[in-house]
C-alpha cells in the first residue's frame, strides 16, 4: 500500500508540473487536460488510504492554482520537483 501511495504521489507531481508548464505556455486546453489527469491521479492516491499523502496532493493542486494566479509558476514547478523527487527516484524504469 505504501509503495502505491509513493507511486501516485510522484505521478501527481508530474501531472501538476505539466499543468504549470501548459499554463506558462498559455495553452488552456493542455492545462485543463493535465489538470483533469492530476485530479484522477489524486483520486487514485486517495484510494491508497494514505490520507496524509492525499492531503498533500490536495495542497499541491491548490498551490498550482495559487501560483498560476500570482504568476509564480516557475518557482512553483521547482518546488514541486523538489518535493516529489525522493518518491519518483524509487520508481526507476531502467534497471
Amino acid at each position: 500500500m505504501k509503495e502505491n501511495a509513493q507511486f501516485y504521489f510522484a505521478n501527481l507531481g508530474a501531472d501538476v508540473v505539466r499543468c504549470a508548464t501548459a499554463a506558462e505556455a498559455g495553452d488552456e486546453g493542455r492545462y485543463k487536460s493535465s489538470l483533469e489527469r492530476a485530479r484522477r491521479t489524486l483520486e487514485q492516491l486517495r484510494d491508497t488510504k494514505r490520507m496524509e499523502a492525499h492531503e498533500e496532493g490536495v495542497r499541491m493542486i491548490q498551490g498550482l492554482e495559487y501560483a498560476r494566479s500570482s504568476g509564480n509558476l516557475s518557482t512553483f514547478k521547482h518546488e514541486v520537483d523538489n518535493a516529489v523527487a525522493p518518491f519518483a527516484s524509487r520508481f526507476n524504469p531502467i534497471q
